[in-house]
């Protein structure tokens, strides 16, 4: 197994979160480099001395142009500087790159890796990529996620799910598995759009869609790391109460678009190491059994959008560049990451055990796009009720339904492998239908604009019910702004240990009605 896939079975990584036609295929080997990891600070002005970049960096212009440093490069307040290539939209002519102005610039990203000519396979639109950057070019771009998935339900796209979010570096990349709403047509096959909307290039290991075959009355949900099981009789919680004392029993109780955020004045009344607001639910136990299953309707809040795209990208600046390609090639960096994420991000399940709450399971983030179905299995412990709380930074989520069930068993399912893959105007591409049909050592990249067609042969059903889930594997490279370049306020890379959650959340409040406005309005046009 190649080294970059072992490396994601690695306890730390697990335990971390991490957006027309393809544009490349590629067969390569990242390679972290050790270094030094700086702090956070917020000193302007030598945020604004010129910064130079070791990493090798592509720069997208406003025209649809790319300019290539392998060497790095030199951001100064207006200028990028660097020995390297322009290239046009065709990737097909090039000329010499040294000065550029960094209004021109729409992103960057970094890329470290040794390429095999022999497995790859380049394919580039001009008009979608001249068309998706400069349309971006014009807007304060923040939409940004993981690839988007897409179903047809009477004749309208119909978003399924999004993959592997905040797999922001390739030692991140993990897999996704999202509960599907879609159907087969008469034929059997499954048909699934695969968008990249956002300012990111997404490196797409895996697909395969999952046929979960149940009983009649029983539902079937993937479990957090993508096991399935089968639940029946889910019926909401009896009580339901959150930190402010609201009963959001009723709120909780259907998926049907009324959800539950952190109430304000929790929100307001956060201080630093009290930042939490939670869930308490009651159900009545269920007699005979050990154990039941939570089955949870729920999004990321754009809260850790902020974050990211704030704190660790937009700040820092150019800094941010060297810190995606290098610095989270080193394990240890990645250790403080994870150390810190899992104190503070994520949910937290516990269970009433004695006189206090028990943690059990522990969610990472999803995207803030599509909703995702999941469920957790806990143990029934207590008299006569099941006490559970849910526990999350505040306002982290958005949760549309809690259901319980205490019938729920573990299910054998079947993996579907992709068995045509087609650009939008419908071209066959065998070799991206190779690429994705197996994890290895090769990946699909994508840009903005980008998307493709995949189908999946499930077969006709035979009688008894099937839900089918939807598996992704990779990593994404988020495209830092030359605004955000331009902009920047620390003088050093994103260091988790210099963060105050209370800032975090004041950021958060300042700007998240504008924001949810905003996002879902400035997604990278696909054609």
């Amino acid at each position: 197994m190649p080294r970059r896939l072992r490396a994601l079975r690695h306890p730390l990584l697990l335990a971390l979160p991490g957006a027309i036609a393809v544009a490349c295929i590629v067969s390569s080997t990242t390679r972290g480099k050790p270094v030094a990891v700086g702090g956070a600070g917020g000193d302007t002005a030598a945020a604004r001395k010129p910064v130079v970049v070791e990493s090798p960096v592509k720069v997208h212009l406003k025209d649809g142009s790319i300019a290539v440093f392998r060497r790095g490069l030199t951001v100064s307040h207006d200028t990028v500087r660097g020995a390297g290539f322009r290239y046009s939209p065709t990737l097909r002519d090039s000329t010499a790159a040294g000065a550029i102005a960094l209004d021109s610039v729409v992103g960057a990203e970094t890329f470290e890796r040794t390429v095999n000519p022999g497995r790859t396979v380049l394919y580039s639109s001009a008009a979608t990529a001249v068309s998706a950057v400069a349309t971006v070019g014009l807007l304060v771009a923040i939409f940004g996620s993981c690839p988007t998935i897409y179903s047809d339900s009477a004749g309208a796209p119909r978003l399924e799910a999004e993959s592997f979010s905040y797999s922001i570096a390739p030692l991140l990349g993990k897999r996704d598995v999202d509960r599907l709403h879609v159907q087969p047509d008469s034929n059997g096959v499954l048909r699934l759009e695969v968008r990249n909307e956002a300012m990111e290039t997404h490196q797409i290991d895996h697909m395969e869609v999952i046929e979960v075959r149940h009983r009649a009355g029983e539902e079937a949900y993937p479990e957090p790391y993508g096991r399935p099981v089968a639940i029946a009789g889910l019926a909401p919680a009896t009580t339901a109460r959150d930190r402010a004392g609201r009963d959001v029993a009723r709120l909780l109780a259907r998926a049907d678009g009324s959800v539950f955020a952190t109430d304000d004045g929790t929100l307001e009344r956060a201080t630093e190491g009290d930042t939490d607001d939670w869930i308490d639910l009651t159900i009545p136990k269920p007699a005979g059994r050990d154990s039941l299953a939570i089955a949870l309707r729920m999004r990321s809040s754009l809260l850790t959008t902020v974050l990211f795209y704030d704190y660790m990208l937009a700040r820092p600046g150019a800094r941010s560049l060297d810190w995606v390609g290098r610095d989270l090639g080193r394990i240890t960096t990645l250790a403080s990451l994870g150390r810190w994420y899992t104190k503070n991000l994520g949910l937290r399940i516990a269970v009433r055990d004695g006189t206090g709450y028990r943690q059990v399971a522990r969610l990472v983030d999803f995207g803030p796009i599509a909703w995702r179905e999941v469920a957790v299995v806990v143990p029934a412990v207590g008299d006569d009720s099941v006490r559970i709380r849910l526990s999350f930074l505040a306002d982290e989520w958005r949760i549309d339904r809690v259901a319980l069930s205490p019938a729920v068993r573990r299910v054998s399912p079947r993996g579907v492998r992709v068995s045509r893959v087609t650009s939008a105007e419908g071209a066959a591409r065998d070799d991206v239908r190779a690429v994705l049909s197996r994890p290895d050592d090769r990946r699909l990249e994508t840009r903005p604009g980008d998307r493709f067609l995949a189908y999946f042969d499930v077969g006709r059903g035979s009688g008894s019910p099937r839900t089918f889930l939807f598996s992704a594997q990779g990593y994404y490279t988020e495209w830092v702004r030359g605004s955000w370049m331009k902009s920047a306020t620390d003088s050093t890379a994103f260091d988790p240990s210099k963060v105050r959650l209370t800032d975090v959340l004041e950021s958060w409040r300042a700007a998240k009605d504008s924001m949810e406005h905003r996002f879902f309005l400035q997604r990278v046009p696909v054609s």
